[in-house]
């Protein structure tokens, strides 16, 4: 691939919109950067992270779902891994330690950065039109609309935890595993304005053990992720357009847990365990 590249001095024009999630996302988009350095035009960091959730929904009850989830260890873990890094952001503003995230990340390699709070800022869309990127890869919280989406030639992807059209929505692994379905994965999907919907462009899957629980397969959906984004990347570069397709008709939609779904999938991975 590399080198198919430098023989035709052709380049594929790179953009990436991302929140600063110390936890899973930034090891994702740090290792697509590495991979295609030459190609990345620029970074937004947008604002929003995985607490990011409805304006309507409690915070306090989707920590004490993810407390459930996740168990005592691997929730602790995470909520220090998180604090530690905000920290470190704060005191990187006060001057007081170096620039610190995603953003440090892309200017050591002079890769220009940009801060958002909405993807419809039109200092931001203009900006982004005049890098003519080829692809976006989005990693935020953001909805994309028309506007951003018409930017690049190619299209904007996404990374989804879920084998599409099944299980369109948010923290897919859980509901994986709460639905006792056998087989997941990940998809890299076009994005639209509806969520998850865009024609898949690359799918990796694998079955699910009697083993497994929601950090193991948060693990094994972010070890296949970066491949299965390259393995995209490398599909558009060449022009190739056998996408598979994201039918509607054949959709599932979660959403958040409730406190009375966490409980349930808590009780049920007790029981597991001591038979």
């Amino acid at each position: 691939q590399t080198n198919h590249r430098k023989e035709s001095k052709q380049i594929m024009r790179i953009f990436i919109i991302s929140m600063d999630d110390p936890v899973q996302t930034n090891v994702f988009i740090t290792s697509i950067i590495d991979a295609r350095k030459e190609d990345i035009v620029g970074l937004a960091i947008a604002k929003g992270d995985r607490m990011t959730i409805g304006k309507k929904k409690s915070k306090i009850a989707y920590l004490i779902s993810l407390f459930l989830i996740m168990g005592t260890f691997y929730f602790i873990k995470n909520a220090c891994i998180t604090l530690q890094f905000k920290v470190r952001k704060k005191l990187a503003k006060c001057g007081i330690l170096k620039t610190h995230g995603l953003e440090s990340y892309a200017l050591n390699l002079k890769i220009p950065v940009f801060h958002i709070k909405s993807a419809k800022d039109k200092s931001f869309l203009e900006q982004l039109r005049e890098l003519k990127p080829d692809v976006i890869i989005n990693q935020s919280q953001l909805f994309l609309k028309k506007e951003l989406l018409d930017i690049p030639l190619i299209g904007t992807l996404n990374r989804h935890n879920a084998l599409l059209p099944k299980n369109r929505g948010r923290l897919t692994p859980f509901w994986v595993l709460f639905k006792e379905e056998k087989e997941t994965g990940v998809s890299i999907h076009f994005v639209t304005e509806v969520l998850d919907a865009g024609d898949i462009v690359i799918q990796k899957k694998y079955m699910v053990s009697s083993k497994d629980n929601f950090n193991s397969l948060v693990k094994k959906n972010y070890e296949i992720a970066p491949l299965a984004m390259l393995e995209a990347l490398d599909k558009l570069e060449k022009g190739e357009k056998a996408y598979l397709p994201n039918d509607s008709n054949f959709a599932t939609y979660n959403t958040t847990p409730t406190l009375k779904e966490a409980w349930k999938y808590r009780v049920k991975r007790i029981k597991k365990v001591l038979s």
